[in-house]
């Protein structure tokens, strides 16, 4: 009986692996397709038999998008508006974060529900009215507007994170402070802050993937090449009076990737005790 239910037990983890690796192989063979495509000849591109495998390699494409297109331009200001939202939405966030687990007041978990019901609204609802309100402010084609929107949209995500990992901090922490005399801000950044650091890396990487992916604001908001972001200019390159440059298309978005696969890789530590922060009570 025992044999029986260890093969069984054998067989639902194979079937398990197998069917993890199909999953995973759907994920990633996209990113492997685009990054062979990168190094390929047009004329190995544009063939009715794929080839799989690359049988020779360039860097054409790599290098015409540096020379013939404005790519370092929408790259320098996707990693600028990228880095300021992630920087703004971080601090901003575990500031309020703090100032609502450490503070009851009347309608405290009204105000921490409605951050959380916020971020169910869908983002291309603030598309519209966003635009009317830049435009009469003059801010399209600026990168602070569209760092104001990008904040807009990750703030409720990062606060409600924040909310979760310092209820994890026993308030007799908070109240060994006071009794020492140590003020709010100091509670906050002595005490509060470090405890927290390791979750600080998940809104970070989150806030900057969203803003440096984010495609639907960067398109209503900006029309000049000096004001573009990469998917904006990405999406540039499709050209519709004649033949797509698809090695250039993807070799602009195998660097587009190269960021957040560094960003989670480097900090895939942090970003394990952030999202287990919260998992267990007591």
């Amino acid at each position: 009986m025992k044999l029986k239910y260890l093969k069984k037990k054998h067989l639902v983890q194979v079937g398990l692996f197998i069917g993890l690796c199909v999953f995973s192989f759907f994920f990633i063979f996209p990113i492997y397709w685009a990054v062979t495509m990168s190094f390929k000849y047009n004329e190995d591109i544009l063939t009715t038999v794929p080839q799989y495998i690359p049988t020779r390699v360039t860097t054409t494409h790599y290098i015409e998008i540096f020379r013939k297109s404005n790519f370092p331009t929408f790259l320098f200001n996707s990693a600028k508006i990228a880095t300021l939202t992630t920087l703004l939405c971080v601090l901003v966030a575990s500031m309020a974060g703090f100032g609502l687990t450490r503070f009851r007041f009347k309608g405290s978990k009204t105000v921490s529900f409605g951050i959380y019901v916020i971020r169910m609204i869908p983002g291309l609802l603030y598309t519209i009215p966003l635009y009317i309100i830049y435009l009469n402010l003059g801010l399209l084609d600026n990168p602070f507007g569209l760092i104001a929107a990008y904040c807009t949209f990750s703030l409720p995500m990062s606060i409600w994170l924040f909310l979760n990992f310092y209820e994890e901090i026993p308030r007799e922490i908070y109240e060994s402070a006071s009794i020492d005399g140590c003020s709010n801000y100091r509670m906050y950044w002595n005490i509060a802050l470090p405890l927290v650091l390791p979750s600080i890396s998940v809104v970070a990487i989150l806030c900057f993937i969203g803003a440096w992916n984010e495609f639907g604001l960067a398109l209503t908001l900006t029309f000049r090449d000096e004001a573009k972001t990469l998917p904006i200019a990405i999406n540039t390159m499709i050209q519709r009076d004649r033949d797509t440059p698809f090695g250039s298309i993807a070799a602009a978005g195998t660097l587009s990737m190269v960021p957040a696969i560094i960003l989670s890789l480097t900090m895939q530590k942090y970003i394990v005790k952030g999202f287990t922060a919260g998992a267990v009570k007591g």
